[in-house]
């Protein structure tokens, strides 16, 4: 019988570790993300299939603000990702689920740069985009926001990925 420090290596505890402390990296900003919303009415349905809708009170300065955070937590799990990937003494099996990681956060990444710049393109003064496994945040600055905005957002944001309409959250920053 083999024992359990042969079965569990410490390359496999490296490993989970820091795609736990990924993860937690991500959800980290992403709580911080949305604790930063100053949220001056209670949120409004735009119809049951387009997600929330909630206003906040701010200006560009919020929009640089949380550019910048989420920039620098991509940063920091892109490095995570490279660290491990350099560690040399991981097994195929751990390179391949490493270079995964790495090639689902570029998507990533890469999804919500494109519905920010088509947000951008069909009007909106400015648009952040949050995509995670439960859902999608969709932050745009625009005077007033009505059910052919959402509806513009969503297709801007189901163009990209596969997310169930229930799971859009839009938050409007005026």
């Amino acid at each position: 019988m083999k024992r359990i420090n042969l079965i569990i290596g410490k390359k496999q505890l490296a490993v989970a570790s820091l795609t736990l402390l990924l993860g937690a990296a991500v959800a980290v900003n992403f709580i911080a993300q949305s604790g930063k919303k100053d949220i001056t009415e209670p949120a409004e349905e735009v119809g049951g299939n387009y997600g929330d809708l909630e206003y906040v009170a701010d200006t560009d300065a919020y929009f640089a603000s949380a550019r910048l955070e989420k920039q620098q937590a991509r940063d920091e799990a892109a490095q995570m990702l490279a660290v491990m990937y350099q560690g040399g003494d991981m097994t195929q099996d751990e390179l391949n689920s490493t270079e995964t990681s790495a090639q689902d956060l570029s998507e990533l990444i890469a999804s919500e740069n494109a519905v920010e710049t088509m947000l951008k393109a069909q009007g909106f003064e400015d648009a952040l985009c949050y995509i995670t496994a439960n859902g999608a945040n969709v932050i745009v600055k625009t005077d007033g926001l009505d059910a052919a905005g959402a509806a513009k957002i969503k297709s801007a944001l189901l163009s990209e990925v596969d997310v169930s309409a229930e799971d859009i959250t839009i938050v409007e920053v005026k």
